[in-house]
């Protein structure tokens, strides 16, 4: 069974994608330059993408992708507590993608809210 390209851009890793730029942009001393907006923009776009799919496939979808997350930043990511403190680098990732899905949630609950009125 073929995936739906919804779906891919679903499970892409963007928590992973996130803190690989921003420790390593750390790493050579350079400013992570428009982070934050493109996270932003990541958001929505995921968020509007996949406001078709229902809520559990939605919910699994994410699973998958902080699964993916997770194991990435365990190959790519060294583990430097001076850079991810207080918590470490797999809890960052994970509060990331929290945010990340809340706000894909919020996305996608404008949509519905905007298509009853």
């Amino acid at each position: 069974m073929l995936m739906s390209a919804k779906t891919l851009l679903a499970i892409l890793p963007i928590p992973f994608f996130f803190h690989f730029y921003e420790y390593h942009s750390h790493l050579i001393g350079k400013e992570a330059e428009l982070l934050y907006q493109v996270f932003l923009v990541l958001i929505l776009v995921v968020g509007i993408v996949t406001r078709e799919m229902t809520l559990p496939f939605f919910c699994w979808t994410n699973i998958v992708m902080i699964i993916i997350s997770l194991i990435l930043g365990y190959l790519f990511i060294a583990d430097d507590r001076s850079w991810f403190q207080p918590f470490g680098r797999d809890i960052a990732i994970l509060f990331s993608s929290i945010i990340y899905i809340a706000g894909q949630l919020i996305v996608r609950g404008i949509i519905k809210i905007a298509k009853n009125l």
